[in-house]
């Protein structure tokens, strides 16, 4: 796991994301590198860690390509190299990001 991905990871830790898996697939995928999964609670815990990311890019201290806030149960943020999925629970189940992910190197926090 690689610096930019472990500070990702802890910040979502750090904003009590929770089931955090990260997916190694840059091996089989031109794109980006790593896909991080996580899950929050509630839309509160959503929104507070998008205003982190979007605060630490002004800060300079990770660059963000695109926020897809679009969805109030979703949030897609890509990092250039890292993509990250943050999901309520119960969106999480529907969408089954993991299922699609399947096969790929899956390391837990």
């Amino acid at each position: 796991m690689n610096d930019k991905v472990k500070v990702i990871a802890n910040l979502l830790e750090d904003k009590h994301a929770q089931d955090i898996e990260i997916y190694e697939v840059g091996a089989l995928h031109p794109m980006f590198d790593t896909v991080i999964v996580a899950s929050v609670d509630v839309k509160r815990n959503l929104d507070t860690i998008v205003n982190e990311f979007k605060k630490q890019e002004k800060e300079g201290l990770i660059e963000v390509r695109n926020f897809d806030t679009a969805s109030p149960e979703w949030v897609l943020i890509d990092l250039n190299d890292v993509l990250v999925h943050i999901f309520i629970k119960d969106a999480r189940v529907f969408y089954d990001v993991e299922g699609i992910l399947q096969g790929y190197v899956n390391k837990q926090l």
